[in-house]
């Protein structure tokens, strides 16, 4: 390919990588976002990038999967109110230490960029305030709406059992105190 043909077919490639949605064997479509209750919080996963469309990380709510990261989608968790630590692994490990309180949304954000063999994956809390405040209102409406398969998932959790009770006993004696990870506080929920 001549010189003068490689940027632009370059740039289409980045373009087509970028702005494709995903799709995932441990999620399937759905028409409605949950909404928090009474009794439970409500966090909302949104991925909005296309960047990394093939590549998916499952997340977990301590050892519990609960649904899989897809590009330009969200998903919704309902969790019952106080600490939580959610989860993702990929060439990397990443958490995020959450108080959650009943009837609120709380948000969250995951991202796929480029490791050194695979991908890495990051979370970013929507705390009140933060630059993605207001930008989650768009996002509800613009991305694909998913809810977890739940027979696949627990067939992938079930199957990593001894990974994630791995991941997780690192995290208590090592990474906790290490490193600052994100946070989500009570008042961050809607």
């Amino acid at each position: 390919m001549g010189n003068k043909y490689r940027l632009p077919f370059m740039l289409v490639i980045v373009l087509l990588v970028s702005s494709c949605a995903g799709s995932s064997s441990y999620m399937k479509s759905t028409q409605t976002l949950l909404q928090p209750t009474e009794e439970m919080a409500m966090v909302r996963f949104l991925r909005p990038s296309g960047f990394g469309a093939a590549i998916n990380f499952n997340v977990l709510d301590g050892d519990k999967v609960i649904g899989n990261s897809v590009s330009k989608s969200q998903f919704d968790y309902l969790a019952t109110p106080g600490k939580h630590l959610f989860v993702a692994t990929a060439e990397n490990k990443v958490f995020l230490e959450a108080e959650l309180q009943a009837g609120k949304t709380y948000y969250i954000i995951t991202r796929i960029y480029p490791g050194v063999w695979f991908a890495r994956v990051a979370f970013i809390g929507v705390n009140r305030g933060s630059e993605y405040w207001a930008k989650v209102n768009e996002w509800e409406v613009e991305l694909q709406k998913l809810q977890p398969d739940q027979e696949a998932i627990r067939k992938w959790e079930d199957a990593n059992r001894p990974k994630i009770t791995n991941v997780l006993s690192q995290y208590e004696s090592e990474w906790k105190n290490k490193y600052t990870w994100p946070k989500l506080m009570p008042e961050d929920g809607r």
